[in-house]
C-alpha cells in the first residue's frame, strides 16, 4: 500500500507540470485572452451602469440638546425599528407618489438599501438606478416619505434628514478594471485546470517515464517530430536534429544487440501509422554509416512501403525468394556500398504462412551469415499475427511508439503478445516527440545554427553601418 501511495505521489513532478503547460500553452493563452477580452467588452459596452445615491437620516434629539449615554443606546436600538418603518409599504407608496417611475413598490424596494450605522443614531438610505438623476431622486423621495410617515406613526420621536442625496458622478457597477483583472485570473486558473485535466484523461504514451512506468521497457531512442516528412532524413539531412536522434538511438541499439549476441532486428509497432518504416529505413542508414554491412528487408507483405521510401521498384522481392526460390542476390537492391534492400514484392499468398515458413527462417539464417546486421520491417503487432511469426531467440525486437498518439492499453497488449512468444524485446522507440523536449540536449543547435548565424551577421552589419550615425 505504501508503495502505491508513493507511486501516486511521484506521478508528476515539477518538470512534468512544466512540460504539460509548455505542451498546451496555446490553449492556456487562448482561453485567458478570450475570456479577458469578452469580459472587457461586456464591461465597457454591454453591461448597463448602476448609479447609487445615498441620503443620511438621524434618529433622536437635535444635536444642540444634551444626549446621555443611555439615550444613545436607546436610539441605537430605535434605528432598527425605524429601518423597518422605512421599508414599509406605506412609506414606499408615499415615495412613489413623488416620483414618476412607473414601477411597483416591490420593484422599487429591490433597489433600496437601508442600513443602520453601528453605534450611532444614523440610518443610511440609498437607491440604485441605471441613471444618476433617478438614483438621486429615489433616495431623496424615500427619505422624505420616511420622515413624514415616522412623525405620523411616532409623534414623540425625532427623525430628520442630515444629508440629502447628491447626483452620483460615477457608477458603482460595473467596476471595469476589477472585472478585467478577475476575469484574467479566473480564466488563467480555469485554463490551467483544464489542461491538467486533459493530460490526466489522456491515456497515451507521452514520454520516457510512461514507457518505463506503464510498459517496463527502456527507451532506446527519442525521435523528434518533423515539421515536414522527409524520407531517409539520415541520408538527406545529415546534420538535422532528427538525424542526431537516430545516431543516438544507433549507439543504444548496437550496444544492446551486441550484449545479447544478436544481429537481426525486427522493427514493429502496436498499430499502423506510428512510423515504424521511417525508423527502420533511417536506422538502417545510420548503422551502415558506421561501416557495417546492413540488409533491410520489407516483411510487411500486406502493406509494403520500404520501396516508396527508397523510390525503387517492388516488382520483385521477398515473396519471390520464398515462393519462387529465387536467390537473394538476384533480388537484392544495392543502395550504397554498405546498405542493401530487399522489398516485399507482389503478394498473392497468405502472408502469415509465408513469414512463418521454414524457407523464411532459412533465408534469415543465410542473410545473417552474409551481413553484419539484418533489419526486418514488419506489420503492426496487434492488427496481424505476421510479425509474431518472425520472432525467435536470435531476433531482437524494438517497438515503435508514436508519442501522444499510441494508447497505453494497446502498447501493453503488444508487449504481452511478444512476451507470449518469448521475444527478445530490446526496448521502445518513442517517435514523433515534440521538439521542445529536446531543448537543452543540443538537438536544436543544428536546425537553428544557420538561422542564428544569419541573425548575428545581420545585427553586426546593422551596427557597423550605423556606428557613426549618432556622432
Amino acid at each position: 500500500m505504501e508503495g502505491c501511495i508513493m507511486e501516486v505521489k511521484n506521478y508528476m513532478g515539477s518538470k512534468d507540470y512544466l512540460n504539460v503547460i509548455k505542451k498546451r500553452i496555446k490553449i492556456i493563452v487562448l482561453i485567458t485572452i478570450f475570456a479577458t477580452i469578452i469580459t472587457g467588452i461586456s464591461s465597457f459596452y454591454v453591461l448597463k451602469p448602476i448609479y447609487e445615491a445615498q441620503c443620511t437620516v438621524i434618529v433622536g434629539k437635535d444635536s444642540t440638546d444634551k444626549i446621555t449615554a443611555s439615550e444613545v443606546t436607546m436610539y441605537e436600538e430605535l434605528t432598527k425599528t425605524y429601518s423597518q418603518i422605512a421599508k414599509s409599504r406605506v412609506v414606499v407608496e408615499n415615495a412613489l407618489g413623488r416620483l414618476n417611475l412607473g414601477v411597483s413598490w416591490e420593484e422599487f424596494m429591490s433597489n433600496v438599501d437601508i442600513t443602520p450605522e453601528t453605534g450611532t443614531q444614523i440610518l443610511d438610505i440609498s437607491y440604485k438606478s441605471q441613471t444618476a438623476e433617478v438614483a438621486q431622486q429615489g433616495a431623496n423621495a424615500l427619505s422624505q416619505a420616511f420622515v413624514e410617515e415616522s412623525q405620523k406613526l411616532l409623534p414623540s420621536g425625532s427623525v430628520k434628514i442630515m444629508d440629502k442625496a447628491l447626483t452620483p458622478e460615477a457608477p458603482i457597477k460595473p467596476n471595469k478594471k476589477s472585472n478585467i483583472v478577475i476575469a484574467f485570473i479566473l480564466s488563467l486558473v480555469f485554463s490551467l485546470w483544464l489542461v491538467f485535466l486533459i493530460d490526466y484523461l489522456d491515456n497515451t504514451i507521452k514520454n520516457e517515464e510512461d514507457v518505463e512506468r506503464q510498459l517496463g521497457l527502456p527507451t532506446i531512442g527519442l525521435i523528434p517530430k518533423q515539421n515536414k516528412m522527409v524520407n531517409l532524413i539520415v541520408e538527406k539531412q545529415p546534420k538535422s536534429p532528427v538525424t542526431e536522434a537516430f545516431k543516438s538511438m544507433r549507439t543504444n541499439l548496437l550496444f544492446s544487440m551486441e550484449n545479447r549476441g544478436i544481429n537481426t532486428l525486427m522493427v514493429s509497432s502496436s498499430s499502423p501509422k506510428e512510423g515504424k518504416t521511417s525508423v527502420s529505413t533511417n536506422i538502417a542508414f545510420a548503422i551502415a554509416k558506421t561501416g557495417k554491412k546492413v540488409l533491410l528487408v520489407d516483411c510487411d507483405l500486406r502493406k509494403p512501403s520500404v520501396h516508396r521510401y527508397f523510390n525503387i521498384s517492388n516488382s520483385e522481392g521477398l515473396v519471390d525468394v520464398i515462393l519462387k526460390e529465387r536467390k537473394a542476390e538476384e533480388i537484392v537492391i544495392k543502395i550504397n556500398d554498405k546498405l542493401n534492400v530487399i522489398t516485399a514484392g507482389i503478394v498473392n499468398y497468405n502472408s502469415s504462412e509465408l513469414l512463418s515458413s521454414q524457407k523464411m527462417k532459412n533465408f534469415i539464417n543465410d542473410m545473417e551469415k552474409e551481413y553484419d546486421y539484418v533489419i526486418l520491417d514488419t506489420p503492426s503487432i496487434v492488427a496481424f499475427a505476421d510479425a509474431l511469426t518472425l520472432v525467435t531467440e536470435k531476433v531482437g525486437v524494438i517497438l515503435v511508439i508514436s508519442c501522444e498518439h499510441t494508447k497505453i492499453e494497446i502498447c501493453k497488449k503488444s508487449k504481452q503478445l511478444l512476451m507470449n512468444v518469448n521475444a527478445t524485446l530490446i526496448g521502445a522507440v518513442l517517435n514523433k516527440v515534440d521538439k521542445r523536449v529536446f531543448v537543452g540536449y543540443g538537438y536544436d543547435h543544428y536546425s537553428n545554427s544557420k538561422e542564428k548565424k544569419n541573425k548575428v551577421t545581420t545585427k553586426r552589419k546593422f551596427k557597423e553601418s550605423h556606428k557613426g550615425a549618432a556622432i
